[in-house]
């Protein structure tokens, strides 16, 4: 007995032998359990079965922990007894096996579930459960499992085997993959067989501690993760994701001297994509509330005037920002077209007017948010880059911000700041919503699925009044048109203005923190999203509702407080918006298309106000694009979401769309409907107050005189409609006889169908300016004036 315990490669066998019994004890008293799981995983083409850890109880009490303590002792021999339990239920299965079947050990690790800063010398040798962000991958390469030789000076059919094993096989005291032999038993020399030979797929890849969960102002740490099999290729740069494994060293080659220093790795047993963030949860009260708050007349106003309420004004910017991180609906059409859902914005103004400070609301309140400034980005370094591993001397792929960014939103500050080069390499990555990569002999595609909010200063640093605004701008149509709002944030000198700012700007730094600890003022509403929530989970427990408004807010002297809600119920409210999906409702389709035609005729004539009679006064506008046509569907489809529409995006939804979009391009803002202009005095002068007085008696004599005026105005005088509203003029026409479906309408009512489809804020046209409006018409043999029946008749 002595003996025996003396020779410990003796009672290594006996513990590996006694491990095996036990595990295989264990899969038969569940036999039928581990059959029907075995199935499902190998009916999937899946070789890796999952274990519970809380399941090992029941074969021995601890066994979980000593699992978690020294995986390499209890892997090899339970894979071993599940191959045996697998031959002895299911036989041919074995036969038919590609791989061999691993256990994917899931549940609860406790202190082994880390991020990559918590793996530290004390975790080597302990199976671990990391969370991360994927940044760099490596190339799947082959790896030899098992070398065939055969005979170099004949083929007599002798095959001489050689198992090669490294660290990732998991077997205690492997070291490097070994040496060929040279010549059998008999002194025959040997030589490789490598098509006989058999391989695994191997690959390296990084996981970084995410940027959400890293501690401010230290930089993120990062573990190398090396698989194999089934596993390869599985991660792809920007992915989250949770891997399983053994965390292990690996010497090199032992030499005279060391410096003790061994690289570690973490060998994969299970690698996981984690889909959806961690949120805190939703209580029934909660969902009540956020109901409440949906019916209200003024959701929209209430939420964004929430949104960053410690910068003073700029409601409309709120507005869209909030839109933005709400979104549109990501379309995937059966031909492979994909339109994107995310909304971009862009803000560009003077300094010292809280871009910003925005920007760094939205980075704390999104549940993925990656900052960059302009200056310190490169094209490479937003979308992805491919770098030489100085070790392995090998390509990998490095993703870029935008690509870790996938599903979230990325801030660019001092976007201006930026070469045109790199600005040029984010185009595909904003409309398409993927990086492509060729580079190095790899062809990759990777997704970038993320909102652009982008902060900027004019060309000449601040806002030049005598240019226009795409002058001001500076930045290509090209780029400018990937961007579904561009706001203009100006600093403008007035009293009222800036005694409002400076009175709030006072309040909040007047209310610091309490000494029961919580935040108020500007520090609750930037600080990290990782601090709000230590104090959640405090509360977590009580499953008490979020708390919906604020307290107290700072005021400007003379107003009245304000409703708002807090953060965190705002951060409830968008994920729970963002999960609907509304489609477009036959009235919202005929309204976006109204919408963007006017838009388009806005932009082709120029004219900031169409009763401008000089040409010179033109001022050019942002370009209106089939792009800009996305973008109203997109707004429209945010705010119907905003409102918990699950079913249809209303026309009204639409209109708040088209409403913000002007506003943002800083041209007429629509009037609500009612508050129609006034008709002047002077028509009814004419005899002519309103279509219906042709139906009365005298309506023959009155046609008659309105057609001599008409022959009048078209002989002498054609200059009594300016370009841009014989332009106007022209597509409501065309319009109004293409919804009549008639050749020819009476000129009194096409007067009042026309008047009807005036865009918002624009004047009515009146009697005179529209019968030399159609003259002109008719002297481009559009229509045809009829005197006898006083009717208007469409050529083309």
């Amino acid at each position: 007995m002595a003996g025996m315990d003396a020779d410990p490669g003796m009672r290594q066998k006996e513990e590996y032998e006694h491990k095996v019994r036990m595990f295989s004890e264990f899969l038969h008293n569940n036999r039928d359990e581990w059959e029907k799981r075995i199935d499902r995983e190998m009916a999937n083409d899946r070789f890796r079965i999952p274990l519970e850890l809380s399941e090992l109880s029941q074969a021995e009490p601890g066994l979980e922990s000593k699992l978690l303590q020294d995986p390499v002792k209890y892997l090899l021999p339970f894979e071993e007894a599940l191959l045996n339990f697998l031959g002895e239920t299911d036989d041919k299965a074995v036969k038919k096996l590609k791989q061999p079947l691993k256990l994917d050990v899931t549940g609860s690790f406790g202190r082994n579930h880390v991020t990559p800063r918590g793996v530290n010398a004390s975790t080597i040798g302990k199976l671990m459960c990391v969370e991360g962000i994927v940044t760099k991958c490596g190339v799947v390469t082959p790896s030899l499992v098992q070398s065939m030789h055969v005979h170099k000076e004949e083929d007599d059919g002798h095959i001489t085997t050689r198992d090669h094993r490294d660290g990732t096989s998991l077997i205690s005291g492997a070291s490097g993959g070994g040496g060929f032999p040279a010549a059998d038993g008999e002194g025959k020399a040997l030589m490789m067989d490598v098509s006989l030979s058999v391989y695994k797929d191997s690959q390296t890849f990084t996981v970084q501690e995410a940027p959400d969960n890293a501690p401010p102002g230290q930089i993120p740490r990062f573990v190398k993760v090396v698989c194999d099999g089934d596993l390869a290729d599985k991660a792809k740069p920007g992915d989250r994701v949770q891997v399983i494994g053994v965390y292990r060293s690996f010497p090199p080659p032992m030499g005279e001297f060391t410096n003790g220093v061994f690289p570690t790795k973490l060998v994969a047993t299970s690698i996981k994509a984690i889909k959806d963030l961690v949120e805190p949860s939703f209580v029934t009260a909660d969902v009540i509330n956020i109901r409440k708050i949906a019916a209200r007349e003024d959701t929209f106003k209430l939420l964004a005037r929430s949104f960053s309420p410690a910068i003073c004004g700029h409601e409309k910017v709120k507005e869209g920002m909030l839109l933005m991180m709400i979104g549109g609906t990501e379309k995937n059409l059966a031909n492979g077209t994909h339109l994107r859902g995310d909304i971009n914005v862009l803000l560009v103004g003077d300094p010292s007017c809280g871009k910003s400070q925005m920007l760094r609301f939205v980075m704390n309140t999104a549940p993925l948010a990656i900052s960059t400034t302009g200056r310190g980005s490169s094209g490479v370094g937003l979308t992805a880059a491919m770098i030489r591993d100085p070790a392995s001397r090998e390509f990998q792929l490095e993703a870029g911000a935008m690509v870790l960014a996938d599903r979230g939103v990325i801030c660019i500050d001092e976007f201006d700041k930026m070469g045109q080069g790199d600005r040029v390499s984010i185009h595909e990555a904003m409309e398409q919503q993927c990086v492509t990569i060729a580079k190095a002999g790899m062809h990759v595609t990777l997704n970038a699925r993320c909102s652009v909010l982008a902060a900027a200063n004019p060309i000449y640093g601040n806002f030049d009044p005598s240019l226009d605004l795409a002058k001001n701008i500076g930045l290509p149509d090209s780029l400018l048109s990937r961007f579904d709002l561009v706001y203009v944030v100006r600093d403008l000198t007035t009293e009222e203005i800036d005694r409002k700012i400076a009175t709030q700007v006072l309040r909040q730094c007047s209310t610091r923190q309490t000494d029961g600890g919580r935040l108020r003022g500007v520090e609750e509403i930037h600080s990290s999203i990782l601090e709000r929530r230590q104090v959640a989970d405090k509360d977590l427990d009580s499953q008490e509702p979020t708390k919906i408004f604020e307290d107290s807010m700072p005021t400007v002297e003379g107003e009245s407080a304000q409703q708002q809600v807090t953060v965190d119920f705002l951060r409830k409210y968008i994920r729970f918006a963002k999960r609907l999906k509304p489609v477009l409702s036959p009235e919202a389709q005929a309204a976006v298309a109204d919408k963007y035609v006017d838009m388009r005729m806005r932009f082709q004539s120029g004219f900031a106000d169409q009763n401008v009679q000089d040409a010179e006064n033109r001022k050019p506008r942002l370009a209106v694009t089939t792009r800009t046509l996305e973008a109203l569907i997109r707004l429209a489809t945010a705010h119907a979401k905003l409102k918990l529409r699950k079913d249809f995006v209303l026309e009204e939804d639409v209109l708040e769309a088209y409403r913000l979009m002007l506003a943002a391009r800083e041209e007429e803002v629509p009037v609500p409907p009612g508050a129609e202009p006034a008709i002047p005095d002077d028509e009814d002068e004419e005899g002519s107050e309103g279509p219906d007085d042709d139906k009365g008696p005298e309506g023959g004599d009155e046609a008659t005189r309105r057609g001599r005026k008409r022959q009048r105005e078209s002989g002498s005088d054609r200059t009594d409609i300016v370009a841009g509203r014989f332009d106007a003029l022209q597509t409501l026409v065309a319009r109004c006889f293409a919804r009549q479906r008639g050749e020819s309408i009476a000129r009194g009512r096409l007067l009042e169908l026309v008047n009807k489809e005036v865009a918002p804020g624009e004047p009515q046209y009146l009697s005179d300016e529209f019968d030399a409006g159609l003259a002109q018409l008719e002297a481009l043999n559009k229509v045809m004036l009829e005197e006898e029946n006083d009717e208007v008749i469409f050529v083309a």
